[in-house]
C-alpha cells in the first residue's frame, strides 16, 4: 500500500532508532522523506538513513542539523521546500536524554540542555513549518513524546518535564489549527529495543524489572511505533487530532 504516496516529510532524529525506522516506513509507503539530524557519519547517521532510503527506490535528503538553533532549523524546512517542494507531514522525533540524578543533582546547563532539543526543538521545527503545513492539503504533525510524559520516574526530572510539554503541546496545537485543518497528535513510546537502550536490555536485573512492569510478554522495537506514525501520517486517521497514542506494552496502564 502507498498510502502516502508523492507526500513530503520531515523526520527529525532519523539517523538511528526510533527515528530511522519512521523514516523508512514513511518511505515505503512513497513518501518524499527529509532527514534531520546532528548525527550526520555516513555509515551510521543520517546520511545512512538517505542511503538506505534511496537504495530502496525513495526519496530522501539529509541535513545535519541542531534542531535547538533558530537557524539550523530554518536551513531544514528551506532546504525540504527547496528539494521537494512543500511539506506535508512533520515527525518531531528528535530528542535528548539525561544523565540520571535528582532535582537537587542536575545542573542548569543540563536542564537547558534536554529543554533546549525536546521542547524549544520542537516547537522551532513547528513554528518554521507551519506555513508551509497550512497550503498542504492533508497537513500531519506528529509529535513523539514517551511513557515519562505520562508517569512520574526516578532521577528524569527534565525528561519526565519535557515530555510532559510535547503532549500538552501537540494537544495546544491540534485546537489552534483544527480549522485549517493540520491534525496533530502525539505518540508515547514505551521502554523500545534501540541502540541507545542495549545496555539497559544488556543488564539482567534491570530487564527482569522491566519485565514484570510490563503486562505484555515482550518489548517494543522501533517498527512497533513507525507503524502508527505512518498510520496517523495517513488519510486512514483523518477524524483523529489532539490525542496521544501511547505504545508501551501496558505499562503506563499499570
Amino acid at each position: 500500500m502507498m498510502d502516502l504516496e508523492n507526500r513530503i516529510a520531515i523526520v527529525t532524529g532519523g539517523a538511528s532508532g526510533i527515528g530511522r525506522s519512521i523514516a523508512l516506513k514513511l518511505a515505503t509507503q512513497g513518501a518524499k522523506i527529509s532527514i534531520g539530524d546532528v548525527q550526520g557519519l555516513p555509515r551510521e547517521g543520517g546520511k545512512k538513513t538517505e542511503e538506505i532510503i534511496k537504495e530502496r527506490g525513495g526519496e530522501a535528503i539529509f541535513t545535519k542539523i541542531d534542531i535547538s538553533k533558530d537557524s539550523q532549523v530554518e536551513k531544514l524546512i528551506e532546504k525540504t521546500v527547496r528539494s521537494f517542494g512543500g511539506i506535508d507531514i512533520l515527525v518531531n522525533n528528535a530528542a535528548a536524554d539525561q544523565s540520571a540524578g535528582t532535582i537537587e543533582e542536575m545542573s542548569i546547563e543540563e536542564w537547558e540542555r534536554v529543554i533546549g532539543t525536546n521542547l524549544t526543538g520542537m516547537f522551532l521545527c513547528t513554528k518554521y513549518a507551519i506555513p508551509h503545513l497550512k497550503q498542504s492539503k492533508g497537513s500531519r504533525i506528529i509529535n513523539i513524546a514517551s511513557q515519562l510524559g505520562l508517569v512520574g520516574y526516578k532521577n528524569r526530572p527534565a525528561y519526565c518535564a519535557s515530555k510532559g510539554g510535547v503532549i500538552n503541546f501537540s494537544k495546544q496545537l491540534a485546537v489552534e489549527y483544527a480549522s485549517i485543518p493540520i491534525l496533530v497528535n502525539s505518540v508515547c513510546p514505551g521502554l523500545i529495543q534501540t541502540h541507545r537502550t542495549k545496555r539497559v536490555f544488556e543488564n539482567e536485573s534491570i530487564k527482569q524489572r522491566l519485565e514484570l512492569e510490563t503486562p505484555l510478554p515482550y518489548f517494543g522495537n522501533p517498527e512497533d511505533v513507525a507503524e502508527v506514525v505512518a498510520f496517523l501520517a495517513s488519510d486512514r486517521s483523518r477524524y483523529i487530532t489532539g490525542t496521544d497514542i501511547v505504545v508501551d506494552g501496558g505499562y503506563t496502564a499499570k
